[in-house]
């Protein structure tokens, strides 16, 4: 491990790169006499051309410091490695004047220790991973803690100057993703880091170092011991990657263990693959390369729908009535829902898309505005569109559903009045007369003789 020091604007970054609250936060550390970067993939993202999402900071100020400094606009937060959030409030001018009153917006950055390389054994579990993180250390140590090369540079924008400990500017120059120290040693401490490293060298057009790749296969069945929701979180990041479609056959032909990603291995690591679902992650890639807003529910409700759909024709060749039907189809795929790790949020909401399905199928006059004011609305629209594609659809329901997605408001009333015709007649529902329970009196004739009685 060699330190470099290199001159910031040498390599093509300069602070007016950086986002303006991560400057401000490192000026203010660095104030207070304590050193600050910001670390991690940010750097990576801009050496490499690309917009970063966030920006982490690194420092060696412990937590408590970090959070005396920062006051009530910061939190510490974490058990295995604590970090401090640190919050940044700015005006929403387009929101505030649309709602008549001052609206501000939260900022979030995450600002963490130096950590140590030297690990403690009793918080280490016995598979190797690292359980309990918090120890600190300076950053030397932490840049040995890193994962990969390309993920180790330290920017001082104040300073203007970046370190490298790990030739990651080389790494990034050759565009390789490689691990830092022992492949092995360093997937037993975090086996995730196998998932990172296939979902960041799709992501970013990186090739993955064959020593790094090549222990893949040895440290796999580690991510068996990880947290259920730890997996959950790794497996929306590669739905979110912009890249999933590449990822996913990656991690197939990896062979990963079942219990990794079971929504994965239903639907994609067999030869029978779900073609619905390959092509939500296709649609889902192609709007985020486009930089369209993507929908986590709609990902997710697309990736199932196909169990859904089998379970509602098989549940209608029954007799069933078709929102019965499905319903019950819903129902019966619960386990699929929820052993994928979705929360019941989630799966609300995605409910919410396959019910719609019903009133897309047989749209009515009187349910209209109820559908097309639904907030899963347009989720379901994209749902429908794509079952449209799977011949799932009614060809001329689709058509007049095309027609008015795309009319004007004139052109929308003459097409409702279309509808009337379109829709099939609902059968009349018989009314059986009721019989009248009450009896009826029957008045009796006196006898001659009979004496009668009168109440005054």
């Amino acid at each position: 491990m060699t330190k470099q020091i290199i001159s910031a604007p040498g390599i093509g970054l300069n602070q007016t790169m950086l986002d303006q609250d991560a400057l401000q936060l490192i000026k203010k550390l660095q104030q207070h006499g304590f050193a600050a970067y910001v670390v991690g993939g940010s750097v990576r993202d801009l050496l490499l051309g690309r917009t970063p999402k966030d920006f982490d900071i690194v420092t060696d100020a412990l937590p408590e410091k970090i959070r005396r400094i920062f006051g009530k606009n910061s939190m510490i937060i974490g058990r295995r490695f604590k970090i401090v959030h640190v919050y940044f409030e700015h005006l929403n001018e387009e929101r505030s004047l649309r709602i008549g009153k001052p609206c501000y917006e939260r900022h979030i950055l995450e600002v963490s220790t130096y950590r140590s390389n030297q690990v403690h054994d009793h918080a280490v579990s016995e598979h190797g991973r690292i359980l309990v993180d918090n120890n600190y250390g300076t950053i030397d140590e932490d840049a040995f803690r890193r994962d990969f090369t390309v993920n180790a540079l330290y920017y001082d924008p104040v300073a203007e100057v970046v370190i490298d400990y790990h030739d990651g500017l080389a790494d990034i120059e050759k565009r390789i993703i490689r691990i830092i120290g022992n492949p092995y040693e360093r997937y037993m401490e975090d086996p995730v880091r196998v998932l990172r490293a296939i979902r960041l060298s799709e992501k970013l057009g990186l090739t993955i170092d064959e020593h790094t790749y090549i222990n893949f296969r040895n440290a796999k069945h580690l991510l068996i011991n990880e947290p259920k929701g730890r997996l959950f979180e790794e497996m929306l990041k590669i739905l979110l990657s912009g890249n999933a479609l590449n990822v996913v056959r990656e991690l197939g032909e990896l062979n990963l263990p079942r219990r990794v990603f079971p929504l994965f291995d239903r639907l994609f690591f067999h030869k029978s693959h779900d073609d619905f679902a390959y092509k939500v992650l296709e649609k889902t890639d192609l709007r985020i390369a486009s930089g369209e807003d993507v929908s986590l529910v709609f990902i997710l409700a697309g990736l199932i729908w196909s169990a859904i759909y089998q379970s509602w024709q098989q549940e209608l060749s029954k007799g069933a009535h078709a929102r019965q039907a499905l319903m019950d189809a819903i129902s019966n795929n619960k386990n699929v829902v929820f052993n994928s790790g979705i929360t019941r949020n989630l799966y609300t909401a995605m409910r919410d898309m396959w019910m719609l399905q019903l009133e897309f199928d047989s749209p009515s006059v009187a349910k209209l505005d109820h559908l097309l004011n639904h907030n899963r609305f347009r989720q379901a629209w994209h749902l429908f569109t794509m079952r449209n594609d799977f011949l799932q659809v009614d060809p001329q329901i689709f058509a007049w559903w095309d027609n008015f997605m795309a009319s004007t408001e004139t052109d929308k009333t003459d097409l409702m009045i279309e509808l009337v015709d379109l829709a099939p007649a609902e059968p009349k529902k018989k009314t059986k007369r009721r019989k009248s329970k009450r009896k009826r009196s029957i008045k009796k004739t006196p006898k001659v003789g009979e004496n009668l009685e009168f109440d005054f």
